[in-house]
């Protein structure tokens, strides 16, 4: 992924959480209405690059509650 994209991403994640996918999408959106296509493939990457980092984070987190049972698990085993 492009260095640009990629900082864009981030940025609109750290400034607006999990509603930086809704804005990069209305910025795509302006960009198809200004028919500006360079913008708008911009754009879209960072959609797409959002959304990559909003899934690695998710299953980030899944692994982490699976380790964290595992251990629970383990823990309750070893005080029964």
């Amino acid at each position: 992924m492009p260095a640009r994209v990629d900082d864009a991403a981030r940025k609109l994640i750290e400034e607006h959480g999990p509603r930086a996918v809704r804005i990069a999408v209305e910025r795509l959106n302006q960009s198809i209405d200004e028919r500006d296509h360079p913008a708008r493939d911009f754009w879209a990457q960072v959609v797409h690059a959002i959304h990559q980092y909003q899934r690695l984070e998710q299953g980030s987190k899944a692994r982490a509650a699976t380790e964290l049972s595992v251990v629970r698990a383990e823990s309750n085993r070893k005080t029964r």
